[in-house]
């Protein structure tokens, strides 16, 4: 290719580099007069003259603008130049300074960019003078109508359009458009936006122009950018809403304030958040969507990384630039005004209608699976805040406090984005490491989970018809993060920070859970058993996803003695799970007992100095209290080989030696209803129980500190001895009675006395013969005062009085002044009688009056308290939709998630067909089983095929009996879990043959006859075999079953002794009346009970036994349902008119 030939005038010879634009500084000259400063700024076509005028009046005014300048004179000068060169006439086309805008103009015309840029800079510098004096100000606003005019307005526009090199000219420019637009409180602020076309020329490209160097920027000379922005924000400031909507909406202008922002240098940051508040996101009158335009998920993510910024230099009683942008987006993203957060709907998605109406049919037999969005958002949650949806992935909670603190200020306003944001970003994993990165995530986790759930679950009035999806109520109250496999690794990690973290999140969440479920169970729901099925559901998903109570049971037994603020966590944990999830926590064996008497040991000895560590310690106490009031294997009165007291003893010292001001009501009840339990004091209606005890014990105290301490081993000994042979005391109290009467007191045979009292008597003996002096004036010293807070209590003052006189004989009374005195008389208490026990929500009693029946009044529930408080959804619920859904779901979901149990519960349907089809999925289940890596396959493989075999035989003829269902069923869990204290018996029962007999309930006689087999699990295998016992009592043929005469009974019959077991607690109780309550709704069955069964004595007898008035209510409850479903005809003549309403 040739060479190219230059055109050029000088030919090839001609420079080939661009020639170097040298700016040369302008000359100057002092102002002394008007006339002077006339003459330098009169039009001349020179350039260096008219630089030289510009850049003098540039000085003169710098000079004026200076704040130690107080020269009248050259405001005087000033004034008579303006005056010069002011219009003759004020018209609308008056043109102000005309020698400078002439200027101006022809130097545009020349593109001479020297004085382009000096005009602008003598106009901004003149106009802040003058909005500096109410006299001046006619001056400037002439200025500024003079910028307004067409020709000025080609040459503003001109100038901000000049190429991105030339800032000096553009930055000028800006300056004196923000002097015009704020002059007089922005006066011409409405003709300027309406010149926007010229006067907002290139803002977006100009706000782009940044500073360059490694110096940071110039407060005195800012930077093009800069200019733009303060421009922009005063326009905000100054223009009515219509033209601020305007403004907002273009996208360019709006995208360009912020993409440099984390450059800025403070001061403009400052001015940028604050303008934007007060003039955007706090303006009533400017509309959403105007505010919602400038907040969108890049400017609001602009704005967030504010928080790492740099540059800040922020004085003492300055607010930070992290401050400020979090409350900046506090603002903008939880202010419904702001645009950005929109109205949801509460843990419903969009999209669905939580009041469809759904035929009572399919719901009936159908269930949760009629509604078809129930389990449709288990990956993903549509959201109508999608703005903030998109916005806070790019927050890092982590890392910064008020991230996390504006995310849960964000989640608390719109629930409907906690399961969407979790389910969203799973970059990060609870995995437990003790990092900086992992507390931080785990607080934010904490800050979550303590959030308040809707009221209603919705932002409605009430309820809705409908449930809430269960994914959705459980991403909100344990967040996906927190798996089974990471809780479980944090509450056994060898950090105790890491596993106090994990403790207090499922503490808040079980509480949370708590509140759930009570919402779940409002009697204001329409349809209670889709509810009652949605609670139980979002249980057992609570359940797979938490950690097992054996974890929390380690986690608790490895915290250090010393940790009393984690001891007093983990404690509260395991209450909360024996409170709101019993089943799930019965099914692990945890003894109480020796973290109990390491507690009462520790508080006993007063062994915490910080009042703060004892309030920790007592509040441990309480709930290891709760625990082993749930606990059936609680070992009350027996001491552990390092201590010397039993538990309860410990609890009655901790009582006496407590400070001033604790609160003890809570362990006080428990004591009362231990000693109840125990017969340790009589159980009648106005008794103080261990009141007496525990006054005589304080004012013993009260009286010698050393005096009480030999009165415990003694103490000890009698409650040990009375709690373990009440029988004993009792017949003892007998024997003192008859003497008593022997003696005249005709009152003495239904007089009432402490059986503990006896027990005194008894071993007052064994103290006397020790020879332990101390010991014996100290329980000399005590005793009358007991015996005397006794009979104030109500006891017999008679039988008190002789037991005193036969104990007088062993204390140290050679002169028989004790004997004589007797019983104190007068003695009062002082502190008041624990409270009656709590009534539970539902248990709405009515007593009987008097007159109706002339006996005492007896609680009575009524029929709708009673069935919220005994009703058992059906477990055996026929779920037809398994018949499909099982075949795409892998092993471990057919087991774990209960597909196979609802397959095994269509065996007892009453449609031949579907029982066939079930038989026949089932034993393709079968199969797939045994090919499958399962762990446990081998023991489900059997369970199911012995229920295929036992099923072949009568599916033709009817529906499978309950109890093989129900049994089946239950097992299946069982199964799944090895370390179950029953997995031994169904084992056991499975290997003994191919199928089960039809006429026989499995493992009723193993469970209630032979030994539990693993440790002490009595109580937990007894209340799994009344779980599956109510699934099992369905139809007419079912009952048979249970009132069959066997070989040890009728089941019935065996049931109603279990029941009468003493240390049998509330829950199981509670059991014993919901399987009698199943009875009744069967046809025939309140009859069957009142006939074969004599129910209601029994229930007379239980009910007069009972020291809980809400326990009493129940059964009061129970003998009216029998009544009114039974036969009452049949039953009157079979009583002979013995029982009647």
């Amino acid at each position: 290719m040739g060479k190219r030939f230059s055109y050029a005038p000088d030919g090839p010879g001609a420079p080939r580099k661009r020639q170097k634009v040298v700016h040369e500084a302008p000359t100057s000259e002092d102002i002394h007069a008007s006339r002077q400063l006339q003459h330098l700024l009169s039009f001349s076509q020179d350039p260096v003259r008219a630089r030289h005028g510009l850049q003098s009046f540039k000085l003169f005014l710098d000079e004026l603008l200076s704040p130690e300048s107080h020269d009248a004179e050259r405001s005087r000068i000033l004034m008579g130049y303006l005056e010069a060169a002011k219009p003759a006439e004020a018209d609308e086309n008056a043109v102000y300074l005309p020698e400078i805008m002439q200027t101006w103009s022809y130097a545009a015309q020349y593109n001479n960019d020297n004085i382009m840029s000096a005009v602008p800079v003598v106009l901004a510098l003149l106009l802040k003078l003058l909005s500096k004096t109410l006299d001046t100000v006619p001056y400037g606003l002439g200025i500024c109508r003079t910028l307004l005019q067409k020709r000025q307005q080609e040459l503003v526009s001109r100038n901000l359009s000049a190429d991105k090199g030339k800032a000096f000219i553009i930055s000028p420019t800006l300056r004196m458009l923000k002097e015009a637009i704020s002059f007089d409180g922005g006066a011409i602020a409405r003709p300027m936006f309406r010149a926007r076309m010229s006067m907002f020329k290139s803002l977006a490209r100009n706000m782009g122009i940044v500073h360059i160097g490694d110096v940071a920027e110039d407060t005195k000379r800012p930077s093009a950018r800069t200019n733009a922005i303060l421009f922009f924000l005063l326009a905000l400031k100054f223009l009515h809403p219509e033209a601020k909507k305007e403004l907002l909406s273009q996208r360019d202008i709006v995208s360009a304030l912020t993409r440099d922002v984390k450059q800025d240098p403070p001061y403009l940051v400052r001015e940028l958040l604050e303008g934007l508040r007060s003039h955007v996101l706090l303006d009533d009158k400017l509309p959403r969507e105007a505010k919602a335009s400038l907040l969108n998920a890049s400017t609001l993510t602009r704005i967030s990384a504010l928080y790492q910024y740099r540059l800040d230099t922020a004085a003492e009683n300055e607010a930070s630039i992290a401050d400020l942008a979090h409350r900046f987006l506090v603002t903008a993203c939880t202010n419904p005004a702001c645009g950005v957060l929109r109205q949801d709907s509460g843990f419903y998605p969009r999209e669905i209608d939580p009041n469809a109406a759904i035929p009572t049919v399919e719901l009936d037999d159908l269930g949760l699976e009629a509604i078809v969005w129930m389990h449709k958002f288990k990956n993903e949650v549509p959201v109508r805040n999608y703005t903030l949806s998109n916005f806070l992935p790019n927050l890092r909670p982590w890392s910064s406090i008020k991230q996390s603190e504006l995310i849960t200020a964000i989640f608390k306003v719109a629930p409907e984005l906690v399961a969407s944001y979790f389910l969203n970003n799973k970059s990060f994993t609870f995995e437990p490491k003790l990092s900086a990165t992992w507390i931080g995530y785990a607080a934010f986790i904490f800050n979550t989970v303590t959030l308040p759930l809707p009221e209603y679950f919705c932002r409605g009035p009430s309820f809705p018809e409908l449930p809430p999806p269960t994914s959705i109520v459980l991403d909100n109250i344990l967040p996906p993060p927190l798996n089974q496999k990471a809780l479980s690794r944090s509450l056994a990690n060898k950090s105790n920070m890491i596993s106090f973290f994990a403790t207090r999140i499922l503490v808040v969440a079980i509480e949370k859970l708590e509140v759930a479920i009570k919402m779940h169970q409002d009697a204001s729901h329409s349809n209670k058993t889709i509810w009652a099925e949605a609670a139980r559901r979002l249980v057992d998903e609570f359940c797979q996803r938490s950690p097992g109570i054996k974890d929390m049971i380690n986690a608790y037994r490895s915290i250090p003695e010393g940790d009393i603020l984690h001891r007093e966590a983990a404690s509260r944990l395991l209450r909360l799970c024996y409170e709101v999830l019993p089943q799930a926590a019965l099914m692990a064996k945890f003894d109480v007992s020796p973290f109990l008497e390491i507690s009462l040991s520790r508080l006993s000895k007063q062994e915490l100095d910080d009042p703060r560590d004892f309030a920790l310690g007592l509040k441990e106490l309480e709930n290891l209290l709760a625990i082993a009031g749930y606990s059936p294997g609680m070992r009350w009165f027996a001491a552990s080989e390092g201590l010397s007291l039993s538990p309860f003893t410990l609890l009655l010292k901790v009582c006496v030696d407590a400070p001033h001001g604790v609160a003890l009501e809570n362990i006080r009840q428990v004591l009362n209803f231990v000693a109840v339990e125990q017969q340790l004091v009589p159980a009648h209606d106005g008794h103080p129980g261990l009141l007496a005890l525990l006054e005589a014990l304080q004012a013993t105290r009260e009286s010698s500190t050393e005096l009480v301490t030999p009165i415990w081993p003694f103490l000890d000994n009698c409650l040990t001895r009375c709690a373990n042979a009440p029988v004993k005391y009792v017949e003892k109290l007998q024997e003192v009675a008859q003497e008593g009467s022997e003696a005249g007191d005709k009152s003495a045979s239904e007089a009432v006395v402490s059986p503990l009292a006896l027990a005194m008597l008894e071993q007052l003996p064994f103290v006397a013969k020790s020879g332990e002096q101390a010991a014996l004036k100290a329980v000399g010293h005590f005793l009358p005062k007991f015996l005397g807070l006794s009979a104030t209590a109500g006891e017999s003052r008679a039988l008190l009085k002789l037991i005193f006189s036969k104990m007088a004989t062993h204390l140290a009374d050679s002169k028989g002044k004790l004997a004589k005195t007797g019983v104190p008389k007068g003695l009062k208490f002082t502190h008041n009688p624990w409270p009656p026990a709590s009534k539970t929500p539902a248990a709405t009693v009515k007593k009987q009056t008097s007159s109706e029946t002339g006996v005492s009044p007896k609680p009575v529930m009524d029929a709708e308290a009673l069935e919220s408080t005994l009703h058992m959804p059906d477990g055996l619920e026929a779920d037809n939709s398994a018949l499909v859904k099982w075949a795409s779901k892998t092993v471990d979901e057919l087991v774990d998630e209960g597909f196979l149990i609802s397959l095994m519960a269509l065996l007892a349907s009453e449609h031949a067909s579907i029982r066939k089809e079930a038989l026949v999925n089932l034993l393709k289940a079968v199969a797939r089983i045994k090919e499958s890596e399962y762990e446990e396959k081998e023991q489900v493989w059997l369970l199911l095929s012995e229920l295929a075999e036992t099923a072949k035989e009568s599916i033709n003829d009817g529906p499978l009996p309950s109890p093989i269902a129900s049994f089946a069923c239950h097992a299946l869990n069982i199964l799944r879990d090895p370390i179950s204290s029953l997995y031994p018996k169904v084992n056991n029962f499975l290997t003994r043959g191919p199928f089960w007999k039809l006429d026989k309930l499995p493992l009723v006689d193993e469970i209630l006859s032979e030994e539990p087999g693993v440790g002490d699990t009595y109580y937990t295998q007894t209340n799994w075999l009344l779980g599956y016992l109510i699934d099992s009592l369905r139809t007419s043929h079912d009952l048979e079953l249970f009132h069959k005469k066997r070989a040890k009974g009728p089941v019935f019959e065996r049931i109603l002794a279990l029941a009468a077991n003493p240390y049998m607690r509330l829950p199981l109780r509670s059991q014993v009346l919901r399987l009698l309550y199943r009875a009744t709704t069967i046809e025939g069955g309140s009859t069957t009970l009142t006939t074969r069964f004599g129910i209601v004595n029994w229930l007379e007898a239980r009910q007069a036994g009972c020291v809980d008035e809400s326990e009493a209510a129940v059964y009061g409850g129970m003998k009216r349902r029998i009544w009114e479903t039974c036969d009452q005809d049949r039953v009157r003549a079979w009583s002979r008119g013995g029982l009647r309403e």
